[in-house]
Formats: structure tokens, C-alpha cells, sequence
């Protein structure tokens, strides 16, 4: 009889416990917004393919996951790379692109089926470079050409910059359909480097308006 009742017991408490498991978001987004930059402004884009949100309380989310920004294209002429002698200059074009892993604390407010979802936090940024080569072809266009050897590269003294985000979603069964506005700032400038040769500095501060969708699992 002890064991039935302890077995009710423990059937309660995991109840219990099972019933306040936070409710884990899986999503994620992708926009297009302003790059401001020191010599300019210039469109950025980015994907966010893998967004994770654990809602810890009925007031306050906790977000992570991976995205990639893309800023602006480094064009720089040189000699022609696999053959400097020849007296023959190309122009290379660099993509900068920030790979972006944010830590982000939300305040939501949940009002029937609209989710709306406002906060901050930090993220740490690797910049990524690739290189093309702009070359005129027989119709006499320039077309860019991807080449074998990245002879771009971007340094930073500090990875980390801040980013804050405000949000408004329909609930659509177990998901959400968002709009989503974010401002992302580094704390120190990149460098951009050809061969090892610096070229640009620039401070990232973009503005990007997303659009995205969220499934959430562990109902409460």
C-alpha cells in the first residue's frame, strides 16, 4: 500500500514538474536592412537559419542560436595575382560577412494569439572574407568570378558587439509568424586586409528588418 501511495506521489511531482518545463522555441528569420558605415551607407543582408528561444517564465525569454550578415563588397585593384609580372591589373572584389552567435534576453507580452517581444543582449561575431575576381568578357561585360584563393582577410580586435531586437508575431497553432527589427553594433572597428596589406576600416552598425517563423514545443 506504501508503494501505491509513494508511486501516486511521484506520479504528481513529475506532473508537476513536467507541467513548468519552459516552453523551447525553433526558428528562423531572414531580412534586409541599412549598413552604416564610416565612408557610407550600404545594404546588408542576412539569414538566420538556426534561432532557439526558451521561454523561462510567462514574461522573459532567452534566445540564442547562429545568422549571417552580409556588409559590404571590398573592391581592390592589383596586379594580376597568378602572374604579377605580366603588367596585367585586375580588380578583386572581398565580401565581408559576419557570422553572429547573440545571447539575448527578451521581454514578451502575450495577449491572445499576438506575441509581442522586445529586449537586448551581446553577440560574438567572426567576420568571414571571400574573393572574386572582376574580369571583361568577349561581349565586353564585367562579370565577377569566384577565385581559388582567399586574398581577402578581416581582422578585430574584439569580436563582441551588442544587439537589440524588438518583435510582433501571430500565433498560427503551435508557431508564430514574426516581424522582427533588429540593431546590431561592434565594439571595435575591422580590418580589412588584401595579402596581408590593409585597405579599409569600417564599424558595423546595421539595421535589419526580419521576417521569420518560430515552433514551439512543450505546451503549457
Amino acid at each position: 500500500m506504501k508503494k501505491r501511495y509513494i508511486a501516486i506521489i511521484l506520479f504528481f511531482i513529475a506532473g508537476s514538474i513536467f507541467a513548468q518545463v519552459p516552453r523551447l522555441y525553433v526558428g528562423g528569420k531572414a531580412g534586409l536592412g541599412p549598413l552604416f558605415l564610416q565612408d557610407g551607407t550600404d545594404l546588408g543582408g542576412n539569414i538566420n537559419p538556426v534561432q532557439l528561444g526558451w521561454q523561462m517564465n510567462s514574461s522573459f525569454l532567452l534566445e540564442t542560436g547562429m545568422g549571417f550578415y552580409f556588409g559590404p563588397e571590398t573592391k581592390y585593384t592589383a596586379p594580376k595575382q597568378t602572374d604579377p609580372g605580366s603588367g596585367i591589373m585586375e580588380t578583386y572584389s572581398g565580401m565581408e560577412t559576419h557570422m553572429l552567435f547573440p545571447l539575448v534576453v527578451k521581454a514578451t507580452l502575450r495577449p491572445g494569439n499576438f506575441l509581442v517581444e522586445f529586449g537586448g543582449g551581446l553577440y560574438v561575431a567572426p567576420v568571414l572574407m571571400s574573393t572574386g575576381v572582376e574580369r571583361t568578357n568577349d561581349s565586353g561585360y564585367t562579370v565577377t568570378e569566384g577565385y581559388g584563393k582567399n586574398l581577402f582577410s578581416a581582422e578585430t580586435d574584439n569580436p563582441f558587439g551588442f544587439i537589440v531586437s524588438g518583435s510582433f508575431g501571430v500565433r498560427i497553432g503551435h508557431g508564430v509568424i514574426f516581424l522582427d527589427l533588429g540593431y546590431l553594433r561592434d565594439f571595435s572597428e575591422v580590418t580589412v586586409k588584401f595579402n596581408d596589406v590593409s585597405i579599409r576600416n569600417n564599424l558595423w552598425n546595421i539595421l535589419a528588418v526580419n521576417v521569420g517563423y518560430k515552433y514551439g514545443f512543450f505546451q503549457r
